[in-house]
């Protein structure tokens, strides 16, 4: 990797006041600094805050922690399917997309079943916050698929990103003092990796804003060429793909 990257983490969540979002910077150090962190609001919603902040950035990654689209069985199944009719295939291939087995088999932690969970719900608004997005930005913001090599927008996961760098996030999404404490923990164990600067504070006591950095931090492991990329790009395109780092993942870029 060579050069500067914007990297924005979102949280996306239902409700604007929920929705984490976090900028930073990647240099040729490999170290993601922190510049912002902040929650949506009805003053200036999150598809504003992210438009502004890429747009005067050469490069940027657009990581949005919510399914980006639906499992492709799913959605064959129901083009036809009609009320009271049984369907032939089976839950798991109707309520999982083919990156969320990919990612439990490799780490062990199973995402949202986006075709039967109320993540749907979520997915929902994270597709309608990308698609303001692209109506306020200054530029195009495709789905990107070349790591290292395109800006664009990519699905993640913060608990996977977690894993992939080596720690446990159990609890850490509890608003309660444990998972304060979780998260000052992972804070700590990720110092490395994630420069927080003066934001370290706001970040234990939100949840919502420690997943927006993680989402950034994902960012930046797409950025670096540290990600696994989809064995099935075809599929990846239709269903979306979780863009993720296996443990010990060596990158395309040193």
């Amino acid at each position: 990797m060579t050069g500067r990257w914007t990297i924005v983490g979102v949280d996306c969540a239902t409700q604007e006041e929920r929705t984490g979002l976090a900028r930073a910077v990647l240099n040729d150090d490999g170290v993601l600094r922190l510049e912002r962190v902040t929650l949506g609001t009805a003053g200036e919603s999150a598809a504003a805050s992210v438009s502004q902040w890429i747009a005067d950035s050469e490069r940027f990654v657009l990581a949005l922690s919510a399914p980006l689209g639906w499992p492709r069985t799913l959605g064959a199944a129901l083009t036809s399917h009609t009320a009271g009719e049984p369907l032939a295939e089976s839950r798991e291939q109707l309520f999982r997309r083919h990156t969320d087995r990919m990612v439990h088999k490799a780490l062990g932690k199973q995402p949202p079943e986006v075709g039967a969970d109320r993540v749907a719900r979520t997915a929902l608004a994270a597709l309608q916050l990308l698609a303001s997005v692209r109506s306020l930005a200054p530029r195009p913001i495709p789905l990107a698929w070349s790591q290292g090599q395109e800006s664009g927008a990519i699905e993640v996961f913060p608990a996977a990103t977690l894993i992939g760098h080596g720690v446990s996030g159990a609890g850490y999404k509890l608003n309660t003092q444990p998972g304060r404490k979780a998260r000052a923990a992972l804070l700590t164990r990720l110092h490395k990796q994630l420069d927080v600067q003066s934001m370290r504070e706001v970040m234990i006591d939100d949840a919502n804003l420690f997943d927006a950095a993680v989402c950034a931090l994902a960012g930046a492991d797409f950025a670096r060429g540290l990600c696994v990329p989809p064995p099935d790009p075809e599929r990846a395109r239709k269903e979306g793909f979780i863009w993720f780092r296996a443990s010990g993942q060596r990158g395309l870029f040193g």
